[in-house]
């Protein structure tokens, strides 16, 4: 069984509620990620990207972005990555997407948009 990430090396820069939440992000990687077969194909991949997105938002992972608690976004993806490079990659390209609209984007987007992002509904996308 995958071991959740440890946090004891870094917990002077955490709050008690980030140590609960990388308890539980561990958990969730652990279980409802990590058994999860990585994806042949690009095909499959994507397939699989989507699948992860929804599956991210309905737990509330996403959450920490809304909230801009970067912290907590850090600790996320770390349990993320530890079980799935591809959930990783998820998460991140979403916090990627995601912050421009609610740093700088009127309501309107941020509506149409960000809560849809946040909540697994909507993939987020930037070019580089």
């Amino acid at each position: 069984m995958m071991q959740p990430p440890d946090s004891r090396p870094i917990r002077v820069f955490l709050e008690p509620r980030h140590e609960s939440l990388a308890r539980e992000a561990g958990e969730y990687a652990a279980h409802a990620i990590a058994p999860r077969a990585a994806a042949e194909d690009d095909g499959a991949a994507r397939a699989e990207a989507r699948v992860l997105l929804a599956s991210l938002g309905a737990a509330g992972w996403f959450g920490a972005i809304g909230a801009q608690d970067w912290r907590a976004c850090c600790l996320i993806r770390e349990a993320l990555a530890a079980a799935s490079p591809l959930a990783d990659a998820v998460f991140a390209l979403q916090a990627l997407s995601t912050v421009p609209i609610l740093a700088s984007g009127n309501a309107a987007m941020r509506e149409r948009w960000a809560e849809r992002a946040l909540a697994g509904r909507a993939m987020g996308a930037f070019a580089m």
